[in-house]
């Protein structure tokens, strides 16, 4: 069977930091306000679920934490970014270069498959594929009331939760940090180093163009994956046209990785005044995003 899509654990990693530059005191209220979300979420969730005859735990994987060098990079830290990039590039491709390192679960991890944390999971896989959909359908309808119950947001989904927490974000970072003076002044400066170097700009607005090379090179994977038949769609809660993630051997990879290396360095010398001015802001706006939707 082909991998499952990975994008909303990555986005769940996301909401779990907050800016380097906050107070210790305003980053723990704003950690512990997040958790807080997260657990009443859980709690109705799995009443909800009791309600309608079914069995599910509630479930709150422990905080991402931030360890000096993702603090560094968090900051802008030129030495600490290009460290990153000569491996990573903007961590795209990476993830099928260095599964381990990911923890890619298409391929099995050094000493073995580590036990799930997460229950449900193993209750799930107890079920014919028809106790599967009853389940799933009634976990949709209790995880959107218990959403709305904690952070008052409606959604039709898992998929469309977190397109709604990043749709916010952009949007705080549009209104915050597009129209910073400063931030537009780096912006062009960077533009035209990367215009120099034969790279095509869209917008120049500064949110965008520090995510320039993540989404060229996420562009560039999507295609590589499998489309998810019709037939599973709905049973996922995905949308028309999902695909599921290449399966790409690290080999297959490297290629791709070696072309995003580049880039992102690139990409990080142009932008060498322009990260440390922006990261910062950027990843305060998104914890605050994130922490309005209890992510």
């Amino acid at each position: 069977m082909p991998a499952a899509i990975l994008a909303l654990a990555v986005l769940s990693g996301c909401g779990g930091n907050s800016a380097p530059g906050a107070p210790a005191a305003e980053k723990a209220s704003a950690t512990a306000d997040s958790q807080a979300k997260r657990h009443q979420i859980e709690s109705v969730r799995a009443d909800c679920m009791k309600q309608k005859g079914f069995t599910y735990i509630a479930f709150v994987p422990a905080p991402h934490k931030i360890g000096e060098e993702e603090r560094k990079r968090d900051s802008g830290d030129y030495t600490a970014m290009k460290k990153w990039r000569e491996k990573n590039g903007y961590g795209v491709f990476a993830f099928y270069v260095y599964p381990q390192e990911y923890a890619n679960p298409m391929v099995e991890p050094e000493g073995g498959i580590p036990e799930d944390p997460n229950p449900n999971n193993k209750i799930q896989m107890s079920f014919s594929d028809t106790q599967r959909e009853a389940y799933n359908g009634a976990d949709r309808t209790c995880y959107q009331r218990a959403v709305k119950d904690a952070t008052g947001k409606k959604i039709d989904s898992v998929d469309d939760y977190y397109e709604q927490a990043n749709a916010r974000s952009e949007q705080l970072a549009t209104r915050e940090l597009d129209g910073d003076p400063r931030l537009v002044e780096l912006t062009v400066s960077m533009g035209n180093c990367l215009k120099n170097k034969g790279y095509p700009i869209g917008s120049t607005k500064p949110s965008a163009l520090a995510d320039r090379g993540r989404l060229k090179f996420e562009a560039e994977k999507k295609p590589l994956g499998e489309r998810i038949p019709e037939s599973m769609l709905k049973k996922m809660d995905m949308p028309e046209g999902a695909r599921w993630e290449p399966n790409l051997t690290a080999d297959q990879a490297r290629p791709y990785l070696a072309r995003e290396i580049k880039d992102a360095l690139d990409d990080l010398k142009c932008g060498k005044d322009f990260y440390p001015a922006f990261t910062p802001g950027q990843i305060e706006v998104q914890q605050r995003a994130y922490q309005e939707f209890g992510l």
